[in-house]
């Protein structure tokens, strides 16, 4: 019994494994051009790899002498006019009037804001060490999720769970505290 790749003829073979090495070395290149266009690493990947399988699907009709970023960018491109095209029609907008009230709200509290900002910065120096290294582990600049935290911190991870919660009521806490002593509340 033949295997499938000995059914495939030589030209289609060297066609794919030629167009194989090109996207290898451009893979990087087309997720970076798709995350330029839409801004948002999650929304780049779907793309990304939505725009995959058209390469794939259409590999056959791509002249391995001519620029590879230009075709795939092509491509990429329709695609993400695709993908916008698909999210306008599913997400609701929001009328001027809600805007405009959201700005108004926004504007009106950002001075209370503000002071739940630096009022947090507070209470943060005043939590125990162990406190600060959980919060620092999973809000922090290279946060981890709370599994990844426990990992690092060699504690299970329903523990850091609990320890979360309790840390954000006490930290709430300590803000209302605060703000009602500076009358802000």
């Amino acid at each position: 019994m033949q295997d499938e790749q000995s059914l495939v003829p030589d030209d289609d073979k060297q066609q794919r494994a030629g167009f194989a090495r090109v996207f290898a070395q451009h893979d990087r290149w087309l997720f970076g051009y798709l995350l330029t266009l839409l801004g948002n690493p999650a929304d780049a990947e779907e793309v990304f790899q939505e725009t995959c399988v058209v390469l794939w699907h259409e590999y056959e009709k791509f002249d391995l002498s001519t620029n590879f970023m230009k075709w795939a960018g092509t491509v990429a491109l329709n695609q993400v006019r695709r993908f916008r095209r698909k999210r306008s029609r599913q997400e609701k907008s929001l009328s001027d009037d809600v805007i405009e009230l959201l700005a108004v709200e926004a504007i009106n509290h950002s001075d209370l804001l503000e002071a739940r900002q630096a009022a947090l910065h507070g209470c943060l120096g005043k939590l125990p060490s162990s406190d600060r290294q959980i919060v620092d582990q999973c809000y922090g600049d290279n946060k981890q999720t709370i599994r990844e935290a426990a990992e690092l911190l060699g504690r299970p991870a329903n523990t850091v769970y609990k320890a979360l919660n309790r840390i954000r009521r006490a930290l709430h806490a300590c803000i209302d505290r605060q703000l009602a002593g500076e009358g802000s509340l």
